[in-house]
């Protein structure tokens, strides 16, 4: 097997991925130093030109004792396609990486979903992203996902919120923190969990960069979950990444006139699986379910429960609700924190509430 050094050196050379790495690999099984192949014997591997063969000839080897000092500094590790610690997962895909680069501590046994969506989540995104996040986490399910602003930032907050293993895979180097406003995200991240990327150290968030991270968070999960997603969302492109890695795929339905559904609805009509909650995710899997809701619901006093059956997934405003009950705004806002503190509800911008 070569270095690591030098597998990290090969993806710098132009034209040459995963795919024609490991087809060198298979080419020569016993090759340990890229110096003992010539020309002549690269261009034997379909797909490496001239120019290719030359350029790996004359590789920059030194590209990749830098990447690796630097990970070492970052207190983080390189794992090679054929470490025991590379995920079992990824390694399946077609394009798997040659190597990633990780900083903390990657969940092995548990079962592994992705969750992605929209940067520009809505309320209703917001809310179920948590919900479901929480659910899932609660049958000791780690979330993957791509630590982008939006549905991505709520799914890592709420696995850290609950002390639960999250997997961020960056579209950068381990060094560099895009968004930048998840600066502590990034660090309360490696309590539980880790920071994985492909990229070496210094690596800046280049547009080209997110579409083979996304394929990269489709890899290590089991199945995907779509919350939100427009029509050129990246979520998408983790959901066709997804399909064509033969994972599977559930999508959140939500307003027909959302532009945050658009994605979704679309993945639906391709054959995407609908879920409306996490308990349809935990089905598939043949995961039982906890009936918290129900639960909840018995533990109601009687005035609470008044107010919930007031309440749907559509928010409504105090002041309806008041008159509703024919009560004051401090008696209604006493009852609804209760609820609130129960996870029976959830509380909208401008005093506006929900069930969750």
């Amino acid at each position: 097997m070569l270095p690591n050094h030098q597998l990290i050196s090969l993806t710098n050379v132009k034209g040459i991925g995963p795919r024609r790495i490991r087809e060198i690999l298979r080419q020569f099984p016993t090759l340990e130093d890229l110096s003992h192949l010539s020309i002549l014997d690269l261009k034997q591997i379909k797909g490496i030109t001239h120019d290719m063969a030359q350029n790996i000839v004359n590789l920059d080897e030194d590209f990749g004792r830098i990447a690796l000092d630097k990970t070492s500094e970052l207190d983080g590790r390189y794992l090679s396609f054929n470490s025991d610690e590379y995920p079992h997962l990824l390694k399946m895909i077609y394009d798997a990486p040659i190597g990633i680069f990780v900083k903390g501590k990657i969940p092995q046994d548990s079962l592994k979903i992705g969750i992605v969506g929209t940067r520009s989540v809505s309320a209703y995104g917001k809310r179920m992203t948590a919900k479901i996040t929480e659910s899932l986490i609660h049958k000791n399910i780690s979330i993957i996902s791509g630590f982008a602003r939006g549905v991505d930032t709520i799914s890592h907050t709420i696995c850290i919120e609950h002390k639960s293993p999250t997997v961020a895979v960056l579209g950068t180097g381990l060094d560099v923190c895009y968004p930048l406003e998840n600066k502590k995200l990034q660090k309360t991240i490696l309590e539980h969990g880790a920071l994985l990327t492909e990229f070496v150290p210094g690596t800046k968030p280049d547009a080209m960069n997110f579409p083979k991270r996304n394929r990269i968070i489709s890899g290590l999960s089991k199945g995907v979950v779509v919350i939100e997603a427009g029509k050129k969302s990246g979520a998408l492109i983790t959901a066709y990444s997804a399909l064509d890695q033969n994972r599977d795929v559930f999508a959140l339905p939500g307003h027909a006139d959302s532009k945050q559904s658009f994605g979704t609805h679309k993945l639906i009509q391709n054959g995407a699986k609908l879920i409306m909650d996490a308990e349809d995710i935990l089905i598939e899997y043949n995961i039982e379910s906890n009936s918290t809701q129900t639960t909840l619901f018995t533990d109601l006093s009687d005035l609470e429960k008044k107010v919930v059956n007031l309440l749907d997934n559509d928010p409504i405003h105090i002041d309806k609700l008041c008159l509703k009950l024919d009560m004051d705004s401090p008696q209604v806002l006493s009852v609804l924190l209760s609820l609130e503190l129960k996870n029976v509800i959830y509380q909208h911008p401008g005093k506006f509430f929900s069930l969750v």
